[in-house]
Formats: C-alpha cells, structure tokens, sequence
C-alpha cells in the first residue's frame, strides 16, 4: 500500500472515530495521558527505549511505527497535527483500529477479492508516477552543507523557540460525559472521594497511588507518569490549571470528556531557543524536504512546458450530471 492511499485510509478511519463511533471502544477526545511525541516542538529527545504508545487486541503501536508514518505526511498534514493536539492522538488510534479491521479482513481473504484486485490495479498507475517524482526530486548528495544549515539556524532561530514545556503525571479516573461541565457520576465521585483522601495521607505516594488506581494503563505503569508536554499539545482543560500548581503540587480533579484527571507537576521548563547542535537533524531535515519540493516543482515545470496539458472542457462537462428540473 502506497504512503498516500495508507493516509488516506487512516485519515478516514480518524474521521469516523472523530465523527463518534459509539460501538468502537475509544475515547472521542484526545485524553491527557497520551505520552506521544509530536511535531509541535523542534526538539525532540529520543526514547530511552520504543514506548507502545497504545494497545488493542494483540496488536500494539509504538514511537518507531508512528515516526515512520509521520515522516510521509504532508506538509498540510503536519500542520494539522501542530494546530490540534488531538490530530495526533486520533492518527494512532486510527492505526490502532486499521491492525484490527486489517486482522478480520484478512482472516475472511478479503484481501484476495476481486475487488481489491480491481482497486489495486487503478492505483498502480499512481504508485508509478509518485515513486518516480519521489527519486527525481532527492537532493543531491552532501545537501545541506554546515555552511547552509548554519545560515537556516541563523535565520529562524526565533521560529525555532521551544515553547514552555511541563513533565506530568496523572491519576485517571474514567467517567465519559458529552459536556465537559457534565459532574461526575456516582461512582466516579466516590473514586475521587478516596483517591482525595489517599493523596493527603501522610506519607502518600503518587506514583503508587497512581500504579494502583489509575484507569489509563499506559501512564500508571510508569507511576502515573505522562512525560513531557509543550503547552501547545496540552488539552485546555489541563492548560488553563497549570500555572497555579507548583512543582510536585497535586490539583484538584480535572474534567474532561473521557473523565477526571489528578495532575501532578513533576517539572517545567520555560521556552527556549534550542542550539544549532541540538536542532541540526531537524533542520537537515527540512531543508531536504525544502530541497526535495523544489525539485519536484522544476522537473514538473519543465515536463509541462514541453508537453502541455489540453483539456476539452465541452467534453469534461459532460461528465457532470445536469440538474434536474
């Protein structure tokens, strides 16, 4: 399957988790305690190891798959995923859903239906042509030189700031509501009622309050720990609290639309301008795809100027039905 057709399904399949599939076990909104790490700031560290980022069925998605399709959207999609934190949580979701549908389908040999045939062979016209742009429009070796990345670092170094950042933990307790000012149910308030009682104890311990009851397995086995978070990528809800919570303060229950959120601060860095050495892979990076886009541009110039394109319009409009009286 070809990067944009693979996108173009997850991005659908995002559409529909989006649009509320109730009979699919997945939150609508992108909860806090998702440890993603996303384009929204240039820097960023690498894993001490590949973190599943999440889990259905037997399946499970980590970093290095995410990165791997990030790394093939486009700059529109990039976009998307900076202006809306929750972009980004519903791509892996969407991911998480297709190893699912890909399982049943296979399991039925969809994948040997005629019809998967027909849709193949239409596309296989369209691989061709995009892999081939994709090789004529590859930067030539030993772009960009020190000098070149140098003089983008200097050029964009107040672009490149890293905005204020927090290191998070969390204890979750679900409680699915349509309304963020929905109260809490029943259950969930007593929950919070004990978690509260826990937390002021002497001697409390988040993290193992947090391993014990915290209902998002990913972040309560790292003791409730979410990572760090650039305000951008931070949920309003959990926003807007944070500049009154100290290191190591613990706030008051947050709502969201998948339930209630203890927030704990475990650090917070104030924005930064990253040094050429810490944000050189991704500047050698852009400046590729930079490279690569105006490449693709000039051999396509070229290609249309000695082949001009010629359309009958007289004849295309007869591909759209009239309207009816």
């Amino acid at each position: 399957m070809t990067h944009r057709l693979r996108h173009y399904c997850l991005f659908a399949l995002a559409g529909i988790l989006t649009a509320g599939a109730a009979n699919v076990a997945i939150s609508q909104d992108a909860p806090v305690a998702q440890p993603v790490a996303t384009p929204t700031s240039p820097v960023t560290a690498k894993p001490a190891s590949d973190e599943v980022l999440g889990k259905i069925g037997e399946f499970e998605v980590k970093i290095s798959d995410v990165r791997k399709s990030l790394e093939t959207l486009t700059a529109a999609e990039r976009e998307a995923m900076r202006s809306q934190p929750s972009a980004l949580n519903q791509y892996v979701r969407a991911l998480l859903v297709q190893k699912i549908v890909l399982r049943e389908a296979t399991a039925k040999g969809w994948d040997e239906s005629e019809e998967v045939k027909e849709r193949m062979s239409l596309l296989r016209d369209g691989v061709v042509a995009t892999t081939f742009l994709e090789s004529v429009s590859q930067p030539p070796a030993g772009f960009p030189s020190d000098e070149e990345v140098r003089a983008a670092y200097n050029a964009n170094r107040e672009a490149l700031r890293v905005p204020k950042s927090w290191r998070l933990s969390q204890i979750f307790v679900a409680d699915p509501a349509e309304d963020i000012e929905a109260p809490p149910s029943a259950e969930a308030n007593a929950k919070m009622t004990k978690l509260a009682d826990l937390l002021v104890a002497e001697g409390a311990d988040f993290g193992a309050i947090a391993r014990e009851h915290s209902e998002e397995e990913m972040s309560a086995e790292r003791n409730g720990e979410i990572g760090w978070l650039a305000e951008p990528q931070i949920q309003p809800a959990v926003r807007d609290i944070l500049p009154g919570l100290k290191l190591g303060e613990i706030s008051a229950p947050v709502r969201m639309l998948d339930g209630w959120h203890f927030i704990k601060v475990l650090d917070i860095r104030e924005p930064f301008v990253p040094t050429l050495e810490q944000i050189r892979e991704q500047l050698v990076a852009r400046l590729k795809q930079e490279r690569s886009r105006a490449e693709t541009q000039a051999f396509l110039g070229q290609l249309l100027r000695d082949n001009p394109i010629a359309v009958n319009e007289m004849v295309l409009s007869k591909l759209i039905p009239a309207e009816s009286n």
